[in-house]
């Protein structure tokens, strides 16, 4: 995709705010989202944003994630994540600062960083893509994310449904907190497989 001006200063600003490996990353899912988005034909330049702001605000701390919510509306289940998983906001801070700091008004693009570590109900294609490709990004070198990479450029709920069942089954292993947002989503989709 081309240098605009708008995507030079996403990239400093990620590059300033981010760990070295954290801003690879947002890089990676950008990259990986705009070939998914390009094999099912939708709009690769949104699937670029999104992924290179999906994580922009990840490297606040659990304090400042929390903060960062004072004088914003608050999210569902704000108060249990606040409490157990504060990191977990950063997806929806990511979105505020998509929208307050670089101006982004399309709501795809808005949706898309918002719900890409919980997932949402009724997501679009692109929420979809940067769900996924943040999880199966190209530095993520296991047998499980080069497969569901290929997966999704062929079918995108498929890749979707084993990203969920990824997670979930991966924060049961670590016999950590899920979020029940996490148990809202699966039991939406669980429907519709």
């Amino acid at each position: 995709m081309a240098y605009t001006p708008q995507k030079t200063t996403i990239l400093k600003y990620i590059k300033e705010n981010l760990s070295p490996e954290r801003f690879n990353h947002c890089v990676n899912v950008s990259k990986l989202a705009v070939s998914i988005a390009i094999s099912h034909k939708t709009d690769s330049s949104k699937a670029e944003i999104a992924g290179l702001l999906h994580d922009c605000a990840k490297n606040l701390s659990d304090k400042k994630q929390i903060d960062f919510f004072t004088s914003r509306p608050k999210i569902k289940y704000f108060a249990l994540i606040a409490q157990h998983s504060p990191k977990l906001l950063h997806s929806y801070a990511s979105a505020i600062i998509a929208k307050e700091k670089f101006s982004i008004s399309d709501k795809d693009i808005l949706n898309a960083i918002a719900h890409h570590t919980l997932g949402n109900e009724n997501m679009s294609l692109l929420e979809k893509i940067i769900y996924v490709a943040d999880s199966v990004s190209f530095e993520r070198n296991n047998s499980d994310a080069v497969y569901i990479r290929k997966l999704a450029k062929e079918n995108i709920d498929e890749a979707f449904v084993e990203v969920m069942r990824h997670k979930i089954e991966y924060v049961l292993k670590k016999r950590n907190w899920l979020c029940p947002k996490c148990i809202d989503v699966w039991n939406f989709y669980a429907q519709k497989i």
